[in-house]
């Protein structure tokens, strides 16, 4: 009877096996992670693409809203369904807002920023994500 437990006990087939079926959930569970992760930073870097497109348009001398947004949506591959992108101006004396074209004291022109922002809901592979990018231009 010894014999036969020490025999068992020395018999390494099939160890293999058994390794493998620990590790290959853990592998799998990493590498579905490591794809979302990846497709989530793709989307985002798609979303900065579409905003960065509005700024250079006007950092380039463009002055009408309506084409920045039209730019900024063309520029913006893999756009989901409920993909958004706004511009919003707004005009500043120093510090306080003001109504657009406004007039700060002693007739000087109120600071012009344009508020580009993109958003929309990623599917992931394993759960769905908000993404949002905003970025801000001083045109006067």
């Amino acid at each position: 009877m010894m014999r036969r437990l020490r025999a068992f006990a020395a018999d390494r087939g099939g160890l293999a096996a058994m390794e493998f079926a620990f590790i290959a959930p853990i592998v799998a569970v990493m590498l579905v992670v490591g794809v979302d992760g990846w497709l989530r930073e793709t989307h985002m870097s798609q979303i900065r693409t579409a905003t960065q497109t509005g700024v250079r348009y006007y950092q380039t001398g463009g002055s009408d809203d309506t084409v920045a947004q039209t730019v900024s949506v063309a520029a913006w591959s893999g756009k989901p369904a409920d993909g958004a992108l706004n511009v919003v101006r707004s005009c500043m004396c120093g510090t306080t807002a003001v109504t657009c074209p406004g007039v700060c004291p002693g007739n000087n022109q109120s600071s012009v920023f344009l508020t580009l922002t993109a958003s929309g809901t990623y599917s992931g592979l394993m759960h769905s994500h908000a993404l949002s990018q905003s970025d801000v231009i001083r045109v006067r």
